[in-house]
C-alpha cells in the first residue's frame, strides 16, 4: 500500500506546475539574428578546395617520386655522416 501511495504521489507531483512561456519577441529576435549572420562566399569555398587538392597532388608527387631514385637517400647520407663523428652540430 505504501508503494502505491508513493507512486500516486509522484505521478501527481507535476499537477500544479505551470508551463514555461518565453517572452513575446523572443522568436522574432532569434530569426533576426539568424538572418544577419554572414555566409561564406562560394568563391572562398572553391579556393579552399583547390588549395587542398593542390597540396594532395604535390604530396603524392613527392612521396612517389622518391622511390625510383638512387638507393641511398639523403637521410641515410646524413645518418652516416653523423655516425662517423658522433657530432650533431
Amino acid at each position: 500500500m505504501e508503494k502505491e501511495n508513493w507512486i500516486e504521489a509522484t505521478m501527481n507531483s507535476t499537477n500544479g506546475i505551470a508551463k514555461a512561456t518565453p517572452r513575446p519577441g523572443l522568436f522574432a529576435a532569434i530569426q533576426n539574428r539568424i538572418q544577419t549572420q554572414e555566409i561564406v562566399s562560394p568563391t572562398w569555398i572553391w579556393l579552399a578546395a583547390a588549395s587542398l587538392a593542390l597540396l594532395v597532388v604535390l604530396n603524392a608527387k613527392f612521396v612517389f617520386s622518391g622511390k625510383h631514385k638512387n638507393e641511398k637517400s639523403t637521410v641515410e647520407n646524413l645518418a652516416s655522416s653523423i655516425s662517423n663523428s658522433n657530432q650533431l652540430y
